[in-house]
């Protein structure tokens, strides 16, 4: 298990953290150059059903952009959840440094590999898409705006003085934890208005929600 107790506050940036930092700002600066109403469309299409909708139809005319913003999401986020480890003193495996942070990235990826393998397997099992295939597209819409808004609290938890850094580590958690819940309330909603069963639902939530986030616990508490 994973013991939330601070350390004696030590450096927790690293050599390697300014390559994932300049990696989220040139895919920032090329979406703006390339696609200028791409940050637009999904600002609101996180927000917007409507938006949303009609994002998932253009979604073929941007795909460079959204995959950057997706790798961006992998990298953000798995830094922070490093961060968060490193700050409270876990290093599981004995691993530390770069090897600990491609550990959890590894954990990561495997989750959403497995979402989205999971959301397929439902599809067979159900002999239907269910608004799957909007989930689908709902899930990584709000892990690229994720990883967006975790980039300056990444910033500022890795180069500013550790014994200030506590509640912007629990900020950031927060807004992933708001997010989440956002995305699963939102894909809930979908799925009762296109009249769903519960027992789908009920099924949808445990295969597509809980259990990949209870494998990535799981590899990270051993």
């Amino acid at each position: 298990m994973i013991e939330f107790i601070p350390r004696t506050p030590v450096n927790l940036s690293e050599d390697w953290m300014i390559l994932i930092f300049l990696f989220a700002l040139v895919s920032l600066a090329y979406t703006r150059a390339l696609y200028p109403a791409r940050l637009e469309r999904l600002w609101k299409s996180t927000w917007n059903v409507r938006a949303l909708h009609q994002a998932i139809r253009e979604e073929p005319n941007t795909p460079r952009a959204s995959l950057l913003f997706n790798i961006s999401f992998y990298l953000t986020f798995s830094l922070i959840l490093f961060l968060v480890i490193k700050y409270y003193g876990h290093e599981p495996l004995g691993y530390s440094g770069l090897g600990f942070y491609l550990l959890i990235l590894g954990a990561v990826v495997t989750v959403y590999l497995l979402k989205t393998i999971g959301i397929h397997v439902v599809q067979i099992l159900a002999d239907g898409d269910f608004g799957l295939m909007e989930y689908k597209y709902n899930v990584f819409l709000i892990n690229r705006m994720i990883g967006l808004m975790l980039v300056p609290f990444a910033l500022y938890i890795a180069y500013a003085p550790t014994t200030s850094v506590r509640p912007a580590l629990w900020a950031a958690l927060g807004v992933c934890v708001v997010m989440i819940v956002y995305r699963i309330m939102r894909g809930l909603v979908n799925a009762l208005s296109m009249g769903v069963p519960p027992f789908y639902i009920f099924f949808y939530i445990c295969t597509l929600e809980i259990l990949p986030f209870a494998v990535c616990c799981k590899a990270l508490s051993l």
